[in-house]
């Protein structure tokens, strides 16, 4: 784990990584790990100098390592985020947050959820099995988050990640920064994501000319790419296609997508780019959360261009607007002929068929946006300018 005081400490070893990639291929991995200073680091711990110098997946993901040494044979590996200080750090928004934490005074989940209150709205928790190699868990409202706690072996930690709904709902971003630093919780995972609604620069070919060319290339070597979705009807695509860049494995993977078609709009040119990045051998520093923007311009050559600053009121209102419209279609292709007969039936008493039919709640599908369809309900129509284009 990393407190704010060892942001500075962990960054003196980082000279020595910088040229650690070069020497690292050339088989003389103790040595660089001797020339710079003992840096105490998570990661992986590798056996000698040739285990470590085979080890081909820091090399993937293009990023710098940190070497620190480890007893007499071994060495500590630990790779690093490089954010550009010169890209708007509001140029994308944190779609997914991980993070483990021990709660003081051997209290548990229940201190978790209490102070995670202070930064998004709560509610409807439901108690759950074991995850993630905790003893129990409970999931927080649809799509918002998930909490897993208990087992010895955990030894009192307790893991909470906030999903894409959860993401959008938190009101403070500095103060959850300076919450996760002042009780030296570890991030686990962090997405950043970028939209660009109206698919002119961020685009399913344009991350295919990308990767043709050196765009995902962050100078380790060519990472993987994988393809789902519609692909087969090429750009006349209704359901939306996906690019996939670099592996889960290596904990850092970049994913292209047409975001307004999986949603449900088939015409929609929206497009999202977002970096995943999990802490398997890797540091992830909290001011990722202040600095999504420059994070992701650091993660691939190409993100460097992107710098249209990001709202996540604007995109939650985009992504209900569909979801919403679809759910309109098609209540009108199962219901609408009852509705007329109903019509008929009542005399063309519209309240009538309307307390008839009316439920309480809203649609499933709705759920995950119901935090930010109540506090707003005209982001519903498009008409009423409850997002902008």
């Amino acid at each position: 784990m990393f407190n704010s005081n060892s942001q500075d400490s962990f960054g003196e070893g980082v000279a020595a990584g910088r040229a650690v990639g070069t020497r690292l291929r050339g088989g003389t991995v103790r040595a660089a790990a001797m020339d710079g200073p003992r840096v105490v680091a998570t990661g992986r711990k590798y056996g000698g100098a040739k285990q470590a110098a085979d080890c081909g997946e820091y090399f993937d993901t293009g990023e710098r390592v940190q070497i620190s040494s480890c007893g007499e044979m071994g060495v500590r590996l630990t790779r690093l985020l490089d954010p550009v200080e010169t890209a708007p750090p509001a140029a994308a928004l944190i779609d997914a947050l991980a993070f483990s934490v021990v709660p003081p005074d051997e209290r548990s989940y229940a201190w978790v959820i209490e102070q995670m209150q202070q930064f998004l709205t709560i509610e409807n928790i439901e108690y759950r099995r074991g995850l993630f190699g905790f003893r129990y868990s409970a999931r927080i409202g649809e799509g918002v988050a998930v909490i897993a706690w208990g087992g010895e072996s955990q030894r009192g930690r307790v893991f909470f990640s906030l999903m894409g709904q959860g993401c959008s709902m938190v009101k403070d971003w500095p103060g959850l920064q300076a919450w996760l630093e002042k009780h030296r919780a570890g991030i686990k995972r962090a997405d950043v994501a970028y939209d660009d609604y109206q698919g002119k620069v961020v685009s399913i070919a344009w991350a295919v000319e990308q990767y043709q060319g050196d765009g995902f290339n962050a100078g380790g070597r060519k990472p993987r790419a994988e393809c789902f979705g519609d692909w087969l009807d090429g750009e006349a695509s209704t359901k939306g296609r996906t690019v996939g860049i670099g592996t889960r494995a290596s904990g850092k993977y970049a994913r292209c997508y047409e975001k307004g078609k999986q949603l449900g709009d088939p015409t929609s040119p929206w497009t999202r780019i977002e970096v995943e990045w999990r802490a398997q051998d890797r540091h992830i520093p909290y001011d990722i959360l202040t600095r999504p923007g420059q994070y992701l311009a650091g993660a691939y050559p190409c993100l460097a261009v992107l710098s249209e600053v990001q709202s996540t009121i604007k995109t939650v209102a985009k992504a209900v607007q569909i979801v919403y419209e679809k759910a309109v279609e098609n209540t009108k292709l199962h219901c609408g002929r009852m509705v007329n007969l109903m019509l008929s039936v009542v005399g063309g008493d519209y309240a009538e068929v309307v307390n008839q039919l009316i439920r309480p709640g809203i649609p499933a599908r709705i759920e995950p946006y119901s935090y930010h369809v109540r506090q707003d309900p005209m982001m519903l129509d498009r008409q009423a300018g409850g997002a902008t284009s």
